[in-house]
């Protein structure tokens, strides 16, 4: 039994004609006629009685109606709810961020997406790199807002933007009395670092012992605030994103730039590589690249 030939039937019971059914459903009139004969067929009862002018359901007609008639309905409402679920402003996204990003872009983008795309749900994870990976990888996720790089064949990484390291120092404390900071220099002064279990704080290392310095570190923290409070008590200097310039409100730390390197994070959306990106996801990475502060 097909479903075309269930709207075939269910046409011809309420037009009481092949002729109109046929026209009701686009079909040619033979083509029609014999989809009929086959599902009477099938079911080893006639379902009309045809007539000189009309036809007329038998009582096996009568009976299959309502069942047809509920089949169609139920397959109506199946599409009408996967539309509708797979409509763009009525979809689910899921995202994740890294800490040192979601800070300075983070409510800024859950704002503008809300505005954008009111019925849609959103839901925002913040963890390390590798846990937003294995959940990308495990479906949890749908788009990861990281630095690069990513080392995972199963990840597709979009590059958005390209973000400065700037050295911070103590506004009240300060030690540095140029503009800019020659990167040699750094050597010269105690340095607050954040832990390598941030990929920041792995960027930061890895431009440090490509520059050859060997750093006074006098504290290593996990939180980038916590750097940002280091340095404003006069405790040390520190390579942040400009992002943290850029949104520092305490006026108390001084962010310079380096002069004979230019240390820099590339900010990125990271995807499984395998998986269709939605319309929500592409909205969504683009919003953060608009928002970004740096």
């Amino acid at each position: 039994m097909e479903i075309h030939q269930l709207i075939y039937f269910v046409a011809v019971a309420e037009t009481g004609s092949f002729s109109r059914a046929a026209e009701r459903c686009n079909v040619a009139q033979p083509s029609l006629s014999q989809q009929i004969q086959k599902l009477e067929q099938e079911l080893g009862e006639p379902l009309f009685d045809r007539l000189t002018r009309r036809v007329v359901l038998t009582d096996a007609g009568r009976n299959l109606l309502p069942r047809a008639t509920t089949i169609l309905a139920e397959l109506q409402d199946i599409k009408h709810s996967m539309k509708q679920e797979t409509d763009a402003s009525n979809g689910t996204l899921n995202v994740g961020f890294i800490p040192t990003i979601a800070p300075f872009v983070l409510p800024q983008v859950i704002r503008h997406f809300s505005q954008d795309f009111p019925k849609a749900r959103l839901s925002v994870h913040e963890d390390l790199t590798d846990a937003l990976v294995r959940d990308l990888i495990d479906g949890k996720l749908d788009v990861g807002i990281t630095s690069t790089p990513i080392h995972n064949r199963l990840i597709r990484t979009q590059e958005l933007l390209s973000e400065p390291l700037l050295v911070a120092s103590s506004k009240a404390n300060d030690i540095i009395t140029r503009a800019n900071i020659h990167v040699k220099e750094l050597d010269e002064f105690p340095f607050i670092a954040l832990s390598e279990v941030h990929c920041l704080g792995e960027q930061v290392q890895s431009f440090c012992y490509q520059q050859n310095l060997e750093m006074k570190i006098v504290c290593h923290t996990a939180q980038l605030s916590t750097v940002q409070n280091c340095v404003a008590m006069g405790l040390g200097v520190s390579l942040v994103p400009k992002a943290l310039a850029v949104s520092d409100q305490s006026k108390q730390v001084i962010y310079r730039e380096l002069s004979g390197a230019a240390p820099q994070r590339k900010i990125a959306a990271a995807t499984h590589i395998e998986r269709t990106q939605s319309f929500l996801a592409k909205k969504f990475i683009e919003i953060v690249r608009a928002e970004y502060p740096a």
